[in-house]
């Protein structure tokens, strides 16, 4: 059966998933450095533009992760001959990470319209921390993802050896860091998004490949 528009485009929500974490990481102007509970009334006013873009990258990566956790569930059921075990457990940690997302915005949202509006210091000291380590919240359901991920890889071909091993050890180094165990946090967030754009090109290409001898068969006379 042909793949529809919708179904050709379905993969390429995580990068745009990807591309719009890094765009938050660029966005969000909150405090004077890199450090937690740094952050001020003046800096947050000054870029507000940009913290509401930040906010918004945040809300599109969300929504995209579910579109894509729809994708891969459907491409590593593909492998799974008589159970849907590892594609249902990817599936959920994805949900996971944008129930983490949403958290996030929460988060923003009480440090940028609630505490500095409000000009309340203290307030405002607290969110920094909880903003500061917000991304941390996603970190269960990244690690969940990329073990469900790599494990199906190597058990099932779903997607190349050399990315399954691959995702297989960034998912053994998110856990880490979600438990607070250096280098891990690194995997979190900053290869994350990289992970989120190797995965939708090799997802979007095995599916229009798969469907391509479909294709052919119907045009031939």
């Amino acid at each position: 059966m042909p793949l529809s528009k919708f179904e050709r485009l379905l993969p390429w929500t995580g990068a745009v998933a990807g591309l719009a974490w890094i765009g938050q990481s660029f966005l969000f102007h909150e405090d004077t450095e890199d450090f937690p509970g740094k952050a001020t009334t003046a800096v947050i006013h000054d870029h507000l533009a940009l913290n509401y873009g930040g906010v918004a990258c945040l809300v599109v990566m969300g929504i995209s992760l579910v579109f894509f956790a729809t994708a891969l569930r459907g491409h590593m059921r593909s492998g799974e001959a008589r159970e849907a075990t590892y594609s249902d457990i990817a599936y959920g940690g994805l949900l996971l990470v944008a129930a983490g997302l949403s958290q996030m915005v929460m988060w923003n949202w009480g440090l940028i319209n609630g505490a500095a509006d409000a000009k309340d210091d203290a307030a405002l000291h607290t969110l920094s921390f909880v903003g500061y380590f917000g991304f941390a919240g996603m970190g269960i359901g990244i690690a969940t993802t990329f073990l469900a991920t790599g494990l199906a890889g190597i058990a099932h071909a779903v997607v190349p050896r050399w990315f399954a091993i691959l995702t297989l050890v960034l998912g053994v180094l998110s856990a880490l860091g979600t438990a607070g165990i250096p280098p891990g946090g690194l995997v979190n967030y900053l290869l994350l998004p990289f992970w989120l754009i190797g995965a939708a090109i090799i997802v979007g290409r095995r599916q229009t490949a798969a469907a391509a001898p479909a294709n052919l068969t119907m045009a031939t006379p």
